[in-house]
């Protein structure tokens, strides 16, 4: 079977993720274990995380071990980009060499779940609100900016977050405003996990089209750490609270990795004065609750930017506690573009048929399609 094809472990993973999605926690234990024990990709690779955080998302590495299943996408083929991941190229920093157009930017809110405890473990609660990261919010890039230097940090926030004064992959350090579209609108922050290299134009990106932006980036459906966080919520609610933790500590220990952190190692000499700290779970866990929780949390840190996390919170149940309190706390903050945004439960969790489809579903008379609730 060629390289990117979905082969049975690919359909077992997805199986396990509908049987998660439906509660079915103990088919889907038996489903995603299997996947854990057995799975490999296409070329016969077991499934493994890669050793590096940061290279789950390099496009020269696609396919590899953690790559359960993935859209492919090539460039320079002579199709003129048809066949190239064009669906992130508006989500790009705004200004500087990377084409286009500063959509999708991360939230105050996470790169503030990126803070640790003392003991190098997230911040279950609201807790991590206070004494919030410093920011270059309404600074402009000609003005003295410094990034915050002391406060501990997992070291996955700069594989997800671009921040001023921080080495943005090979392009050097993000220079702030300049290469944000709009910060009064949607804040200092911008998204990095699916951007090309600047090593990388020419070759894994095309430049037939309007904008260098076209890349062959594929777009990861499933990977192996979701795979193992699904794993480890499902062992928490069969009762499988130790396995759960073996599971979040195989993610945990891979973020750890020193030689994957945003710096020197990575950024050809630059320096990112980043205080990393970031621990596994050496207590045992023996409350339900709080091992949820942590499972819960640990997919917000390490799946953040993927398109995980709605529909998390909605299979949860979560949606209107979470969504809405994020809405305020982020307006508060002056970010307008989710000003009077709200989760309506009994709709939200829905999207709307396409009223086209409706109107052409009749059968004597009658449509057979029943719009979603709400629309």
């Amino acid at each position: 079977m060629g390289v990117g094809r979905a082969n049975k472990w690919a359909a077992g993973a997805y199986l396990g993720k509908v049987q998660m999605f439906r509660k079915k926690f103990a088919e889907a234990k038996t489903t995603l274990t299997a996947v854990i024990t057995s799975g490999k990709t296409p070329l016969g690779v077991k499934y493994a995380l890669l050793p590096k955080f940061g290279d789950v998302f390099d496009i020269s590495k696609k396919n590899g071990s953690e790559h359960v299943f993935s859209v492919q996408m090539t460039v320079n083929d002579g199709t003129g980009a048809a066949n190239a991941n064009a669906g992130d190229a508006l989500n790009f920093p705004y200004g500087g060499e990377t084409g286009c157009c500063g959509f999708f930017q991360p939230s105050f809110t996470l790169a503030n779940i990126y803070k640790v405890t003392a003991d190098g473990l997230p911040m279950l609660g609201d807790e991590f609100f206070t004494n919030p990261l410093k920011t270059d919010q309404g600074i402009s890039s000609d003005k003295a900016y410094s990034p915050d230097v002391t406060t501990p940090l997992d070291p996955r926030i700069d594989w997800t977050i671009g921040r001023r004064g921080v080495p943005y992959l090979d392009w050097g350090i993000m220079p702030g405003s300049n290469w944000v579209r709009d910060q009064g609108t949607a804040g200092p922050y911008e998204p990095l996990k699916h951007l090309f290299r600047k090593a990388q134009v020419g070759t894994l990106t095309d430049g037939s089209s309007w904008t260098n932006g076209f890349t062959a980036n594929n777009y990861p459906l499933i990977r192996f750490a979701d795979v193992l966080l699904l794993a480890a919520e499902a062992e928490v609610e069969t009762g499988g609270l130790e396995k759960a933790r073996e599971y979040v500590n195989l993610v945990r220990a891979r973020a750890s990795n020193p030689a994957g952190f945003v710096g020197p190692a990575n950024n050809a000499g630059l320096v990112s004065g980043t205080n990393y700290q970031i621990k596994t779970y050496t207590a045992a866990w023996t409350d339900a609750a709080v091992a949820r929780k942590a499972v819960r949390f640990e997919r917000r840190l390490e799946l953040a930017m993927e398109g995980h996390r709605f529909s998390d919170l909605t299979r949860w149940g979560q949606g209107a506690t979470e969504l809405n309190t994020y809405a305020v706390q982020e307006a508060a903050l002056g970010y307008g573009q989710i000003k009077g945004s709200t989760y309506k439960t009994g709709k939200s969790e829905y999207l709307p048929l396409p009223q086209t489809q409706v109107d052409k579903s009749v059968k004597d008379g009658k449509s057979v399609l029943t719009q979603n609730p709400g629309y």
